[in-house]
């Protein structure tokens, strides 16, 4: 349910969410591109979906 406490830590900022969906999953900030997509995916669809793309990515899978 890491959507839903993004959402809640971003106090409905839709952009500030994603910021922190990818601080929770990745521990980093998105770069300028990935946050434009997610925002439009978020908007689209949902931040949850976010959340499972990034869990599912490759930086998720291989944490140095």
């Amino acid at each position: 349910f890491i959507a839903e406490r993004a959402k809640k830590e971003a106090g409905g900022d839709e952009s500030k969410a994603v910021q922190r969906a990818f601080a929770l999953v990745l521990g980093r900030d998105p770069d300028a591109d990935e946050l434009k997509a997610g925002l439009e995916i978020s908007k689209s669809n949902s931040l949850a979906i976010i959340c499972r793309s990034l869990i599912n990515s490759n930086e998720f899978a291989y944490l140095p």
